[in-house]
């Protein structure tokens, strides 16, 4: 009797282990994987590369447009809070990041001060935060609503 106590007891430890190890693996797999639109996007791409390659034509490569850093500035901090949505706020925000680290500027996502210095830790998490920001806008595909409620899922979890 007592030992079937403790296989059961040892069986329910068991079980919750292996729950976390599941939610820790599913965690990962979400971390590391890229949605199917962006994939099939690539594929779409490589394609058109492969065939151009094979038939020996040319493909326009699109060439970025630079981008202001003062006009930037200008309509993320100068703007009334009610003459943006989160979303273009958000994006402009992220564009202003990008540019400024094109330029070799310190990433404005980073803790920054006199007596502050940024750790590896920060810069990742920096990251993570752009990273998170960003897969939202890509999932709101323009849509303000959308991108709040992803906005809002997004960090409750």
């Amino acid at each position: 009797m007592e030992e079937l106590e403790q296989n059961s007891v040892s069986e329910q430890e068991n079980v919750g282990d292996n729950t976390t190890n599941y939610i820790e693996a599913i965690r990962e797999m979400k971390a590391n994987s890229v949605s199917k639109e962006a994939y099939l996007k690539l594929q779409q791409e490589n394609k058109q590369l492969l065939n151009s390659l094979v038939n020996g034509q040319e493909i326009e490569i699109k060439k970025e447009e630079p981008v202001d850093i003062n006009d930037l500035r200008e309509k993320l901090f100068s703007a009334k809070k009610h003459d943006m949505t989160n979303l273009e706020y958000v994006s402009n925000a992220l564009k202003l990041r990008d540019a400024l680290m094109k330029e070799g500027q310190m990433d404005p996502f980073v803790p920054q001060g006199k007596k502050i210095h940024p750790t590896d830790d920060d810069f990742k998490k920096a990251d993570k935060v752009a990273t998170v920001l960003q897969e939202c806008i890509d999932y709101a595909d323009g849509d303000a609503m959308v991108f709040t409620d992803e906005l809002k899922r997004r960090i409750n979890n």
